[in-house]
C-alpha cells in the first residue's frame, strides 16, 4: 500500500466559527481542538479523511496540520472541491494541501529518529464483565493496589507504555525521551451525541528507534499508536538518525 504524508494549513479564525457554529468547539476554554478537527476532516473529505494526524502548532509558523493517508492529495481535493461545502473548505484551508509519498519500506535493522505525541491509556474491564470496559490512565492502572511511594514512577510507565506499543509494531526502542506531559480534557460525543468531555494523560516523546519487523512497522506508521488516532493522538513523524 501506498502511504502518503499530507501537510495542511488551516485558516485557524475560520475553523473556529465552523467548529463553534457545529457545536463541536469546546465551551470551558481548554484549547484541544482534536475532535473539531476530526469533524472538519470528515466534513471535507467524507471517508477519505486521513488518520491519524497532529496539528503543529509554533509561535514562529502557521499552524500545520500533518496526516498520513493511503489516498494522494488529488484525490482528497476532488472529493472535497465535490462534494464537501464551502465553509468546510474555506477553514480546512485546502488549496494549501500538498503531499508526498512515504518510502515503502524500512529495512530491518534501520534506525529511525521519531516524535509523537499520545494518550498513554489502557483500557480495563470492571470485575471481569467485558460489557463495561472504561479507559483509564496507564501511570493510574499500573499503581492499582500500591501502597503511597510504591510502585512505578509515572515517566517510567508511560516509556514502557510506548515502548511496548512500538514493540508489537516491529520497533524496538534504543532512546525515548518525555519532552512534554499534562493531565488534559479531551472532547467526544457521548451515546447522545452531546460534546462530553474525558479527562486524562497526554505525553508528547522523542527518541530514536531500530526497525525489527520492516511489514510490522508499515502498519504501525500508517495506523499510529495508542488509542484516539481519528483525534490528533499517535501520528509518528520520523526524523534522521
Amino acid at each position: 500500500m501506498t502511504l502518503y504524508l499530507l501537510q495542511l494549513r488551516p485558516d485557524m479564525p475560520r475553523l473556529i466559527r465552523w467548529a463553534d457554529a457545529q457545536g463541536v468547539l469546546p465551551r470551558d476554554g481548554d484549547d484541544d481542538l482534536g475532535y473539531a478537527l476530526h469533524a472538519l476532516l470528515t466534513a471535507t473529505f467524507n471517508s477519505l479523511a486521513p488518520r491519524p494526524f497532529v496539528l503543529l502548532r509554533d509561535p514562529s509558523t502557521p499552524p500545520t496540520l500533518l496526516a498520513y493517508s493511503p489516498h494522494a492529495a488529488t484525490a482528497l481535493r476532488e472529493q472535497a472541491t465535490t462534494f464537501a461545502l464551502p465553509e468546510a473548505v474555506a477553514a480546512m484551508g485546502l488549496d494549501t494541501l500538498a503531499d508526498k509519498i512515504m518510502p515503502d519500506h524500512f529495512s530491518a535493522g534501520r534506525r529511525l529518529g521519531f516524535r509523537v505525541r499520545v494518550r498513554p491509556t489502557v483500557r480495563t474491564d470492571q470485575g471481569g464483565d467485558r460489557t463495561k470496559v472504561r479507559e483509564v490512565d496507564a501511570f493510574l492502572a499500573a499503581i492499582a493496589g500500591t501502597g503511597p511511594a510504591e510502585g512505578p514512577g509515572r515517566e517510567a510507565v508511560y516509556r514502557d507504555w510506548l515502548a511496548s506499543r512500538l514493540a508489537k509494531g516491529g520497533a524496538a526502542v534504543e532512546r525515548l525521551s518525555v519532552d512534554a506531559f499534562r493531565l488534559a480534557q479531551v472532547h467526544r460525543r457521548d451515546r447522545n451525541r452531546r460534546l462530553r468531555r474525558s479527562p486524562g494523560p497526554e505525553a508528547s516523546f522523542t527518541g530514536l528507534l531500530a526497525v525489527r519487523d520492516p511489514e510490522q512497522f508499515a502498519t504501525l506508521l500508517a495506523c499510529g499508536v495508542g488509542r484516539h488516532r481519528a483525534f490528533g493522538f499517535g501520528m509518528l513523524l520520523l526524523r534522521s538518525a
